[in-house]
């Protein structure tokens, strides 16, 4: 007969053989602050680094094969269908950045080579892919169903800047960009009227106030 304890001590089980948490070790992150609103859907790795009041919807899954490949720093949110996975690489996150909703995200560093950073106050949703190498300054966005891989954009101030010029790289749309620099108030644009890559002002989408 199935009772309670034996369902508890069966997932501790399954989860400790592949490196994630326990319930209660996943619960005790409460301590520092994060919330962990479905603790039986959220699996996070032993190896994982979390800093302080995070918030974790149901549904993520953060996989780390050694200590410290993956560090998150403080008051971060992740949507559901939020996955990291550190194998082979690093990821790096600072802290205040929104990881979904509309699609969930991706960060994959699973080659030898990885290493994606991810700065502050970003906002990553729509269905994005992160990979390679690859980082992320200060209040960078993508925007959109984007796989983002070895490129960098450029840090800067948050999307509620009132300079469009001042604000983070920004990247939106849907497709592919590889192996691309997009600088401070500039918006690489993906999957409007063409499969290339465009990448124009910030002010073009939103002019500045006079």
């Amino acid at each position: 007969m199935l009772t309670s304890d034996n369902l508890i001590a069966t997932i501790d089980a399954q989860r400790t053989e592949n490196g994630f948490r326990t319930l209660s070790e996943t619960i005790e992150l409460a301590a520092r602050g994060n919330t962990i609103l479905d603790p039986f859907s959220t699996l996070i790795s032993v190896h994982a680094k979390i800093g302080q009041n995070n918030t974790f919807y149901p549904g993520i899954v953060i996989r780390a094969d050694g200590p410290e490949t993956v560090v998150i720093g403080n008051e971060n949110t992740f949507y559901a269908q939020t996955y990291l996975e550190a194998s082979g690489g690093t990821i790096t996150i600072g802290s205040n950045n929104q990881f979904g909703p509309e699609g969930g995200v991706s960060v994959k560093a699973n080659t030898g080579s990885s290493v994606i950073q991810i700065g502050d106050h970003g906002r990553y949703l729509g269905g994005v892919t992160i990979l390679g190498t690859s980082t992320l300054g200060n209040g960078a966005q993508i925007l959109g169903n984007i796989t983002f891989e070895s490129s960098n954009l450029a840090a800067g101030g948050t999307f509620t800047e009132q300079d469009p010029d001042l604000r983070a790289a920004v990247v939106k749309g849907r497709g592919l960009i590889r192996n691309q620099n997009i600088q401070q108030g500039h918006v690489a644009v993906l999957g409007e009227a063409s499969t290339a890559l465009n990448i124009l002002p910030q002010s073009h989408f939103h002019p500045k106030k006079t």
